[in-house]
């Protein structure tokens, strides 16, 4: 049996919109517009913001691709704000070592050594210790 996908969601407030709409029917923006002239880099930030944790994983490891140090502390607020989701906090500890040795590395780092998850503190505190010689 083939299922039919007949929607997808809207980038930029992410409410289901059906297959080539031009313009969001939630928040009226120009869905087009916006993805030929927003960066690459400013739209897997904003996938950061996705509901769907698959679009958000994504989003983590093309980050961490991009090796920016700017999408440290980007990456640690997407762990913390869905905090049940311990493989994707794991995965943006992972993401968030291998970018350049930054303050914004270290402040993200740090936000993540109170998640809610034992785990994702955890790989945060023992990066944290590796690097700083402990």
């Amino acid at each position: 049996m083939r299922l039919s996908v007949n929607h997808h969601y809207c980038p930029l407030c992410f409410a289901e919109i059906p297959v080539g709409s031009e313009r969001c029917p939630a928040c009226g923006r120009d869905i087009e517009y916006w993805e030929r002239h927003t960066p690459y880099f400013e739209r897997l930030l904003w996938a950061l913001h996705n509901p769907h944790s698959e679009v958000r994983m994504g989003a983590i490891l093309s980050l961490q691709h991009q090796g920016r140090a700017e999408a440290a502390e980007p990456l640690a607020d997407c762990a913390m704000r869905f905090p049940v989701d311990v493989v994707q906090g794991l995965a943006v500890v992972d993401a968030i070592t291998q970018l350049p040795e930054s303050p914004e590395k270290q402040r993200a780092l740090q936000t993540l050594q109170s998640h809610a998850a034992h785990s994702v503190r955890n790989a945060a505190e023992k990066f944290c210790a590796a690097t700083n010689g402990e």
